[in-house]
C-alpha cells in the first residue's frame, strides 16, 4: 500500500516528492550531526570555529567594523578580512536561541541550524531554476545531485559549516541562472547582480567567477542582438556596481575605506568592478553609432584597457595575490602545505582517492553536456531556452574545471552548475532508457549516474588500489578533542604558543590568549604557528623568548618536525621548560621558564 502511494505521487507529482525527500534527507542529517554537537564541531575546520569565535565576540559587544581578533597577538590582535554579514546572519540565529538555551549550546545549535538553512535556500534554488529552464525531470534529478554529491551535500553545508563558501556556492548558482534566465530579464540582471557584488563582499575568491558570468552575459547581448539581453547586461552591471559600494560601505571601517587592499572589497577591487560595467554598458547606448555585435565588443576592450590604465596604481600592488606581503617561505607553505589551496593536478596526484568523489562529476559533466548539447541541436530536439542554459552553464562548468588547475578550492564554481547540469544529462539518459528499454541504455544510465551523483561509491572500490593519503595532521597528532582541548582551562590565563592547526579551538574552548593561527592577514601569527615546529632546541628556546610566550604547547606522542619537539611530546624534560599537570593526557602543556 504505502509503495503504491509512493509509486503514485512519483508518477503524478515527481518534482514535489523528490524535493520532499531532499528536504526530509537535509534536516535529518542536521538533526543526526546534532546529536553530538560538542563532539562534530572540535573536528571542524579552522575557519568554521574561528567563525564562531568571532560571532561570539560580536555578540558580546566587539564593534561592527571591528574584526581584529584580539585574543592572537595581545594586546594589538590579529585583524581578519571575513565579513560581518554571514557574523550577522549566525548570530541572528544564536541570540534567540540563548533565551532558551545556555550560550554554549545556542552556539552549537546554531552551528547546526545556519547551514542547514543555507542549503535549503539553495536546493529551492536548483529545483526552482532546473524546472523552468530545463524541465521537470531534470529539476527531479538536479534535486538528487545536490543533496548527495558530496560537495553540494557535505563538504561545504553539513552541520557545522559556519565559514563563508555555502554561502558562495548559492550566490553562484544565483549568478549562472539568471545569466541564462530566458525571460524577466531586468530582474534576472538584478538578481545576478546584487548576487554577483554579496559574493564579493563576503569573499574575493569568486571574482573570477563574477567575470566569467559577466562575460557570459556581455556574449549573450552581443550574439542574441535582442533588447530583452541588452536589458539583462545593463541591468546587471548597474546592480554589481551599485551592490559592491554599498556592500562595502556596510562592512569597511571608514579609516580603511581609502586603502587600496587585494583580499576584499577596497578602493582596488571597486574601480575593476566599475571599470567593467562601464565598458560593458557604455556602448549600449551608444547604439546608434556602434552598430553590431563586433563593435560593441571592440568599444568595450578600450575602454576597459583606458579604465585600467587610469586605475593602474590602485591594481598593480594586487598582481602579487593577497599572499604577496607574506615572508616567502610563507607563501610557499600556503602553496605547498595547505590542501585546498594546492593546483589540481597535485591534489589529485596526492589525494587521489579523495579527489575521485569532484574530479568524475567535475570532468564528465562539461563532456556529456557537450555531447548531448551536439547531438540534439543536430537533430533540432532542444528548445531555445535549452540551448541557451547548456551553452551558459557548460561554459561556466568549463571555466570552474579551469580554475581548479590554479587551486583546488575553486572546485566550488563548477560545483554551483553541476547539479543543474547532471539533472538534463540524467533526465536524457533515463528517458532514452524508458522510450527503448535496452539493456545498454540501462546500463549506460546507471553507470553515469553513479559516477555524477554518488561517485563515492567509485572512491570506495578505487581506494584500496591507490596510494594512501597523506594525513595533515599525522606530523602533529590530533587533540582536539571538545574535552581535551577544554582541560587547559584548569591552567591560568596565559599567552600560548600553539601550532597551526590549535589557534581557533583555543579561542573556543579555553580562556587563553595565543600567539599562533593560519592567516595570511597577520604574517606574525602565520609564522608563528609554523616556524618555531621546524627548530631543534637552542633557536626554539631564543624564538619562544622573542615571542613573549608563557606557555608552549604540543600534542602528546605526535611526531614533530624535529627530533627534539618530537622528544618532548613524548615526555622528555629540559630546564627552560616546566611540564603543567592536566586531567587529559593528550595536551602537553609547557611552561616557560624564566632565566
Amino acid at each position: 500500500m504505502f509503495l503504491s502511494r509512493v509509486q503514485n505521487l512519483l508518477r503524478d507529482a515527481p518534482l514535489r516528492t523528490t524535493l520532499i525527500f531532499a528536504v526530509l534527507l537535509i534536516v535529518g542529517q542536521a538533526i543526526f550531526a546534532s546529536f553530538d554537537l560538542r563532539k562534530n564541531f572540535s573536528q571542524q575546520g579552522n575557519d568554521d570555529i574561528m567563525r564562531l569565535v568571532m560571532v561570539r565576540d560580536l555578540i558580546a559587544g566587539q564593534g561592527w567594523f571591528d574584526i581584529v581578533q584580539y585574543r592572537v597577538l595581545p594586546p594589538e590582535g590579529m585583524p581578519l578580512h571575513w565579513s560581518r554579514y554571514i557574523d550577522a546572519g549566525i548570530a541572528a540565529v544564536i541570540v534567540p536561541l540563548s533565551y532558551i538555551f545556555a550560550m554554549p549550546t545556542a552556539e552549537l545549535l546554531a552551528a547546526s541550524i545556519w547551514p542547514t538553512l543555507i542549503q535549503l535556500i539553495a536546493l529551492a534554488v536548483v529545483a526552482i531554476s532546473a524546472r523552468r529552464l530545463l524541465g521537470v525531470h531534470a529539476a527531479c534529478f538536479a534535486i538528487l545531485c545536490f543533496v548527495l554529491w558530496p560537495v553540494t551535500s557535505n563538504w561545504h553545508a553539513a552541520a557545522g559549516n559556519l565559514d563563508h563558501h555555502n554561502v558562495q556556492m548559492l550566490m553562484m548558482t544565483l549568478m549562472a541562472v539568471s545569466a541564462v534566465w530566458p525571460d524577466r530579464h531586468i530582474t534576472a540582471g538584478i538578481v545576478g547582480g546584487i548576487a554577483a557584488g554579496f559574493s564579493l563582499a563576503i569573499g574575493l575568491e569568486t571574482l573570477p567567477f563574477v567575470v566569467a558570468v559577466g562575460a557570459l552575459v556581455l556574449a549573450r547581448a552581443l550574439l542574441t542582438n535582442d533588447r530583452g539581453t541588452r536589458l539583462a547586461l545593463v541591468s546587471f552591471c548597474m546592480s554589481l556596481a551599485v551592490g559592491t559600494v554599498l556592500f562595502w560601505l556596510g562592512q569597511t571601517p571608514p579609516a580603511l575605506r581609502t586603502v587600496p587592499m587585494c583580499d576584499r572589497l577596497s578602493p582596488s577591487i571597486l574601480s575593476v568592478v566599475w571599470i567593467a560595467a562601464a565598458a560593458s554598458t557604455l556602448p549600449v547606448f551608444l547604439g546608434r553609432w556602434l552598430k553590431g555585435p563586433l563593435l560593441h565588443l571592440g568599444a568595450t576592450m578600450i575602454l576597459t584597457v583606458l579604465g585600467m590604465s587610469v586605475a593602474w596604481p590602485l591594481l598593480v600592488t594586487c598582481f602579487t595575490g593577497p599572499y604577496g606581503d607574506l615572508p616567502q617561505n610563507m607563501q610557499d607553505f600556503i602553496k605547498t602545505g595547505v590542501g585546498e589551496a594546492l593546483p589540481g593536478l597535485t591534489y589529485v596526484a596526492q589525494y587521489t582517492a579523495d579527489s575521485i568523489v569532484f574530479i568524475l562529476p567535475l570532468v564528465m559533466t562539461p563532456v556529456l553536456t557537450g555531447y548531448f548539447l551536439i547531438r540534439e541541436w543536430r537533430e533540432d530536439t532542444l528548445t531555445e531556452t535549452e540551448r541557451t542554459t547548456l551553452l551558459g552553464l557548460g561554459f561556466l562548468c568549463l571555466f570552474g574545471l579551469g580554475m581548479t588547475f590554479y587551486q583546488m578550492r575553486t572546485a566550488t564554481m563548477a560545483g554551483s552548475v553541476i547539479p543543474i547540469l547532471v539533472g538534463f544529462i540524467l533526465a536524457r539518459l533515463f528517458s532514452e532508457y524508458f522510450r527503448t528499454r535496452e539493456a545498454n541504455a540501462a546500463l549506460i544510465a546507471l553507470v553515469v549516474a553513479t559516477a555524477l551523483v554518488s561517485p563515492g561509491t567509485v572512491a570506495s572500490a578505487a581506494k584500496p588500489l591507490l596510494p594512501k593519503a597523506p594525513d595533515p595532521l599525522a606530523d602533529v597528532g590530533d587533540c582536539r578533542s571538545h574535552g581535551s582541548v577544554a582541560a587547559l582551562n584548569e591552567v591560568a590565563p596565559g599567552l600560548i604558543l600553539n601550532h597551526f592547526n590549535f589557534g581557533p579551538h583555543l579561542l573556543w574552548l579555553t580562556h587563553h590568549d595565543i600567539l599562533s593561527a593560519g592567516y595570511h592577514t597577520s604574517a606574525a601569527a602565520l609564522t608563528n604557528s609554523i616556524t618555531p615546529f621546524g627548530l631543534e632546541e637552542e633557536p626554539l628556546k631564543a624564538y619562544i623568548a622573542d615571542t613573549g610566550a608563557t606557555h608552549f604547547l604540543i600534542c602528546a606522542n605526535a611526531r614533530y618536525g624535529t627530533d627534539f619537539l618530537t622528544s618532548l611530546a613524548a615526555g622528555a624534560e629540559v630546564d627552560w621548560l616546566r611540564p603543567v599537570p592536566l586531567s587529559d593526557e593528550d595536551q602537553v602543556l609547557l611552561e616557560v621558564l624564566g632565566e
